[in-house]
């Protein structure tokens, strides 16, 4: 049981509070199975009668195996190595009246006339998506105050009220408030979710060790790896892949439950993986390669008995597009062994009142079960940036709110790394967040043949074999991404001419190519300021290069 659902429960119930609002991220049936854990393993046993409009209410129990197969039980036997729950067969009770709008009044009055003496059982009404129906209209929200104000009275009734996926004093009646707990169904950590990994290794060894005998060979690092891989997954998610891998592998494997999880958040709009790229494919960034790896010994045990007393929070990277902010990001996760969570900002954005902040409460506490994880926010500035003259109704300083409150509270290992094309954007109190702040300024000639070299070389043509120092001069003032693009140009050129990759063909697509600096001429010119005042630091190796005198020594970038 989720040690969170456990102690809120003996809580409210304890002080006898009328109402729990859980929220989830859309796993109902995993509140109803810790309402049921926790039920059964409650010294005064309750019913969990669950309503849904287009049922009423239906009754689940817990079932576990015993010699005469499932049977239903109000308390777990001792012995019990494991349970179910599931409706129970014929206990369901609905409205008489078919009309519309005769379901809530009905749950309403359910609840309000089952008599605890009569069943002789305590009684949990689980309210599913009732989010959708709390504040219908003033005669609603009535029934349900004057309901709360009898449960508050000791009535040995409970009611759980379901939101997907947060409830928020926007969509709580204020009249109701008091009545109602608050609270979120956090997802799994990796010890609930190595919990989960073992015990599905123990059925198979009870169940059916001679088909999967693999499963069986799993040692203890194996099924830490499989609780890391699940990170960011709710509990029925973990279970899924876990069976789903045992069936179609016939073992716990890691890459199946990775490309499932992939799919899994993908739906989300953001996506978990692990880079397989470090820093040896970018060239340059000399002080920020020193900086992430001094920061890689901040999230182990050493660091904390020294004395520190969190995680790093963050790195904020600066720079046109085409610098290659996204593939630092990729490689500082590669080189820390962690896994990314990429989203863009805009995928964040909701058109509805509250929308966006539902997004990132739930890509934060995926992020806080996934950790420690590099969370990614490309962008970030089109969700964090205030546009002057638009009005959102309060939007972006709540969610401005929820990261400023994440990254100064949270404790799990979450790390960001936002990107940004316009720092002007950014509220001074966010910036300070981040403990890195670099600058990606555009390469000098060292860098471009550096450039040069690892994009050639990646794509079979053999670097040493061009004049260098002639494609050099043709780059000047080139992205990283000018460059590569250049070089795929001449070789989409010379592949339709069936012969191989000459100097010519680089140097005649290099002359058509209007580089970055000239394209964003303006931004990369005020993002420099940012440098000269000191709010950033230049992620740049210095260079006296002399075709690049006129750029004020500034040098980087990277494939």
């Amino acid at each position: 049981m989720d040690p969170k659902f456990e102690e809120t429960m003996n809580k409210v119930t304890g002080a006898s509070q009328a109402c729990t609002a859980w929220s989830t991220t859309g796993e109902v049936d995993e509140i109803i199975d810790q309402a049921l854990e926790w039920s059964v393993k409650h010294s005064e046993s309750y019913r969990v009668l669950v309503w849904r409009e287009s049922v009423g209410f239906e009754e689940y129990g817990v079932y576990v195996e015993t010699g005469n197969g499932m049977e239903r039980v109000d308390t777990l036997p001792a012995n019990a190595a494991g349970f179910t729950t599931k409706p129970i067969p014929g206990a369901v009770f609905g409205p008489d009246d078919d009309f519309p709008g005769a379901a809530v009044p009905f749950a309403i009055e359910f609840i309000t006339n089952y008599n605890v003496k009569e069943e002789k059982r305590n009684a949990l009404f689980i309210l599913r998506d009732w989010h959708r129906y709390i504040d219908a209209n003033a005669d609603h929200v009535d029934r349900q105050l004057a309901l709360f104000e009898k449960l508050q009275q000791g009535s040995k009734k409970h009611v759980i009220a379901i939101g997907q996926p947060e409830w928020t004093d926007e969509n709580i009646p204020v009249e109701l408030s008091p009545y109602m707990y608050r609270e979120n169904l956090d997802l799994p950590n990796k010890a609930e979710r190595l919990m989960i990994a073992d015990h599905w290794q123990a059925s198979v060894r009870e169940q059916v060790a001679a088909r999967y005998p693999k499963v069986l060979e799993h040692d203890r690092r194996h099924m830490e790896m499989v609780a890391d891989a699940t990170g960011g997954l709710t509990r029925k998610q973990t279970t899924d892949v876990i069976v789903m891998s045992i069936s179609a592998c016939r073992e716990i494997n890691i890459d199946f439950i990775l490309n499932e999880k992939k799919k899994l958040v993908e739906q989300a709009g953001y996506i978990i993986d692990k880079p397989t790229n470090g820093f040896e494919v970018i060239g340059g960034l000399a002080p920020l390669k020193v900086w992430v790896s001094m920061m890689r010994n901040r999230f182990t045990k050493e660091a904390i008995d020294y004395g520190f007393d969190a995680y790093p929070s963050g790195l904020l990277l600066a720079g046109v597009p085409g610098c290659g902010k996204s593939a630092i990001a990729k490689a500082m996760a590669n080189e820390w062994g962690m896994n990314m969570i990429t989203v863009q900002a805009e995928n964040l954005k909701g058109s509805l009142v509250g929308e966006s902040e539902k997004k990132v409460g739930t890509l934060l506490r995926t992020a806080r079960a996934a950790a420690p994880v590099i969370l990614f926010v490309d962008e970030a500035e089109k969700l964090l940036g205030k546009s002057d003259g638009v009005h959102d109704g309060g939007a972006h300083d709540a969610v401005l709110g929820q990261f400023l409150s994440f990254m100064q509270e949270d404790d799990s290992g979450v790390f960001f790394v936002f990107t940004a094309n316009n720092m002007d954007k950014f509220a001074p109190e966010l910036v300070d967040r981040f403990e890195g702040r670099f600058f990606v300024d555009l390469p000098s000639g060292e860098e471009r043949e550096e450039i040069l070299g690892i994009h050639l070389n990646k794509r079979k043509q053999d670097g040493a074999s061009f004049d260098m120092e002639e494609l050099v001069l043709k780059t000047r003032d080139f992205s990283g991404r000018n460059i590569e693009q250049g070089i795929l140009m001449a070789m989409t050129r010379s592949f339709s001419e069936s012969r191989p990759l000459t100097q010519d063909d680089l140097v005649s697509t290099f002359e058509g190519i209007i580089p970055t600096s000239k394209t964003k001429k303006a931004e990369i010119e005020t993002m420099r300021t940012f440098v000269e005042n000191g709010m950033m630091t230049c992620a740049n190796t210095n260079s006296s290069d002399s075709d690049d005198d006129d750029e004020g020594g500034r040098l980087v970038s990277f494939a």
